[in-house]
């Protein structure tokens, strides 16, 4: 009950993102670890340049949407990773279907062309996944 509490109060929210934040993600990782399932995570480290944190703040909280829409919400958990990464919990599903994953928010990222007043944002990112839990 803690968890919902502190992500109700907006404690464990990102703000920009309104996506659960890192402190939150890095308490779910941990319990994952002990977990007999197996999970992924992947996390989705973002280059892009930005003039000023306003348009930091505007490209994150698109590129928050993308994401959303790239994976298969509510089976797969969403959250803000750091400044500029976001984290994905991905389970049961196979390599492929990880992949394929990934590649759809890759491919998604790289044909989004965001504009910020006169500013053209062109977004890179790079994908990388690992297994959590799977403890036997």
């Amino acid at each position: 009950m803690a968890y919902i509490n502190r992500l109700l109060t907006g404690e464990w929210v990102d703000p920009i993102t309104r996506l659960p934040n890192e402190e939150f993600a890095k308490e779910i990782i941990t319990e994952l670890e002990n977990s007999k399932e197996l999970f992924y995570l992947m996390r989705v480290d973002l280059d892009f340049p930005a003039s000023n944190d306003d348009v930091s703040k505007f490209v994150l909280s698109r590129v928050s949407s993308v994401i959303k829409h790239s994976v298969r919400i509510p089976k797969d958990f969403v959250c803000k990773f750091g400044d500029k990464s976001f984290g994905v919990v991905i389970h049961g599903i196979t390599d492929v279907e990880l992949n394929k994953i990934a590649q759809r928010i890759t491919d998604s990222l790289q044909y989004l062309l965001l504009t910020y007043g006169d500013e053209k944002i062109k977004i890179d990112c790079n994908i990388d996944i690992k297994t959590v839990g799977g403890a036997r």
